[in-house]
């Protein structure tokens, strides 16, 4: 089981460089893997039976992502009622699985961010948040001594910093 936890973590992971490389008018594309992503390593999570709050925390923003998804598919805007329960959601998972501590706290603030990543409306933003992201869960790996996942961060890191020269740098020089 513990391969198979491997396989669907580099699954996520290369669904996750997919999202960050997609140049994105639209966030439909960038939503469709951010939840396969979020899915995959959810599900590696539980297979490989290392950690609940992964595998909550990676569920609940597969099931934001593929909400947003539709938003964005029909062309409306996510109502702030919405925003506040995502929101909600990753506080109270955080706090009922890694408590009220400094680190509990950092996870929160990433999942956040997490919220503000997957709400924008190209990929040119969803880069941006994702970068903040991407950094706090790697100072959360650093300090949760989660090492494995800082190596997965640090591609992610480096993927998103390529989506952004690819595409991002050349809208600003274009205007």
């Amino acid at each position: 089981m513990e391969i198979l936890s491997y396989i669907l973590s580099l699954l996520g992971m290369a669904s996750m460089i997919t999202a960050s490389l997609i140049k994105g008018e639209k966030m439909k594309k960038t939503l469709f893997f951010v939840f396969c992503a979020n899915a995959l390593i959810a599900t590696s999570y539980l297979v490989g039976g290392s950690g609940l709050n992964g595998a909550a925390s990676c569920y609940i923003g597969a099931i934001q992502s593929i909400i947003n998804y539709f938003f964005d598919s029909k062309n409306k805007p996510l109502p702030k009622w919405l925003i506040v329960i995502y929101c909600m959601a990753f506080i109270v998972c955080n706090l009922v699985v890694g408590g009220f501590n400094p680190l509990g706290i950092l996870a929160i603030v990433a999942s956040l961010t997490f919220v503000m990543c997957i709400g924008q409306s190209s990929g040119a933003k969803y880069r941006f948040w994702t970068l903040f992201n991407i950094t706090l869960w790697g100072v959360y790996d650093i300090l949760s001594e989660s090492y494995s996942a800082l190596i997965t961060h640090v591609v992610l890191l480096v993927f998103t910093i390529v989506g952004m020269i690819v595409h991002d740098r050349k809208k600003k020089v274009e205007e």
